[in-house]
């Protein structure tokens, strides 16, 4: 009998040894494991195929690489990677092609952003860097070697056929213009292509009108709308033909999200005209949406800097503006598992039940969650019952009471407590009305 006595203080002491820190590992448990990292999973290669149907193959390849590097199995990642992968190069060579094309067009606007949107999606691609550097580059310059005898005056005779010009020798060269020239030096000089006065000829008025109409019709609308500003403003086609213009110019803003400048093109576009209304439209649309991307990225850097409450409420509002928003929902329950995981681990265990109250059902890791809170609220409740029930023993009815309210907060179908409750509350009244 000692023996088995023994045996049984031993375990008494060590459950009541490890009830402290009984429910640490929980948080471990709940942030790894397989189905953790398939629930991830999941959630990239939804967002992998958003990216890709917006047409943004980088940040969808991106997404599926993170999906190759957690998923259990990464052969359907490895694929999809492969296919972007090539779908890419194919892009950027369709860009650089119509780059080229655009140049033998003399569409420069059209070139440059064909390469740029090549180097977009592979910024290594040199065919593209090399057109924007040598032909885009912002100021074109040249050098030259200087022989003996040579003076700013007669470089610029050399170069530009112009004596005259000696300053812009020295100027570029941070030289006096008189200064003697040591042979084999280099200048830094810009290009320059001199010209030859235009043959007289009889002045005639074009038809800035249908210049400014064949301009657009080669889809140069900034050349366009240039001519149409010399034809006659009180024209009513010319007025027509550069509302048109503004109105080109504010979609293609729009597009570009420079929206500043496309309220400005879309301000100088009398209401009513046709198309305005539906820019607008456009316009504001981009605007709120534009608003609603940086709110998310908000969003997402106060989870990354575990401010999960305020992360939570910033999701939240955003999907009472957007209900169908997929990246705002899963954000949002992601802010309130993680919330209500540091409240467990606080042992704020109301309030960890309170943020869970409304987790979206399939969140596994919070159902998860949930129950392990529910279930330990449950033994505080009978905790508290119990105390109460010394302090009654006691006669301290306003302990008592405090601390079956508690119970009943815990768990709020502990009978018990709700009818303890009530009996001390009579009991309190019938001591009062005491002479």
């Amino acid at each position: 009998m000692k023996s088995l006595g023994a045996v049984i203080a031993g375990i008494l002491l060590l459950c009541l040894g490890g009830c402290a820190g009984s429910f640490e590992p929980v948080s471990s448990f709940f942030r790894s494991g397989p189905w953790w990292r398939a629930a991830q999973a999941d959630g990239l290669r939804t967002r992998a195929r958003e990216w890709e149907a917006r047409n943004e193959l980088g940040l969808a390849l991106e997404h599926w690489r993170l999906v190759e590097r957690i998923t259990v199995e990464p052969g359907e990642a490895g694929r999809e990677i492969a296919r972007l992968e090539n779908r890419i190069a194919d892009a950027v060579q369709g860009h650089y092609r119509k780059g080229i094309a655009a140049l033998g067009n003399r569409r420069s606007v059209a070139a440059r952003n064909h390469f740029l949107a090549a180097l977009r999606l592979n910024p290594e691609y040199k065919p593209a860097l090399n057109q924007i550097r040598s032909r885009f580059s912002p100021f074109p310059f040249t050098v030259y070697q200087c022989t003996a005898g040579d003076r700013p005056a007669s470089v610029a005779a050399k170069k530009f056929g112009d004596e005259q010009l000696a300053f812009l020798v020295a100027w570029f060269n941070h030289l006096p213009e008189d200064r003697s020239l040591a042979p084999g030096s280099v200048l830094i000089l810009p290009k320059w292509k001199p010209t030859t006065p235009p043959k007289a000829r009889k002045k005639q008025d074009p038809n800035w009108l249908a210049v400014a109409r064949k301009r657009l019709a080669l889809n140069d609308v900034d050349g366009a709308l240039a001519v149409a500003r010399e034809a006659n403003a009180s024209d009513p086609d010319v007025q027509a033909l550069i509302h048109t213009l503004h109105l080109r110019l504010a979609a293609q803003r729009i597009e570009a999200l420079e929206l500043e400048e496309a309220s400005n093109f879309l301000a100088a576009v009398p209401d009513g005209f046709e198309g305005k209304e539906t820019l607008a439209s456009k316009l504001e649309a981009t605007r709120q949406r534009e608003a609603f991307d940086r709110n998310l990225a908000r969003a997402r850097e106060l989870f990354n800097q575990g401010l999960y409450a305020r992360s939570l409420d910033q999701s939240e509002a955003l999907l009472k503006r957007a209900p169908d928003s997929l990246e705002a929902a899963e954000l949002a329950a992601e802010a309130r598992y993680r919330l209500a995981l540091d409240h467990y681990d606080h042992q704020r265990y109301l309030s960890a039940r309170t943020v869970l109250t409304n987790l979206e059902t399939g969140h596994e890791a919070g159902a998860a969650l949930k129950e392990t809170v529910q279930a330990r609220l449950v033994v505080l409740a009978q905790i508290h019952y119990r105390n109460g029930v010394k302090h009654f023993i006691n006669e301290d009815l306003k302990k008592a009471i405090a601390e079956w309210e508690t119970a009943l907060a815990c768990d709020p179908n502990h009978a018990k407590a709700r009818e303890n409750i009530a009996n001390a509350r009579r009991l309190q009244q019938k001591l009062k009305a005491l002479p």
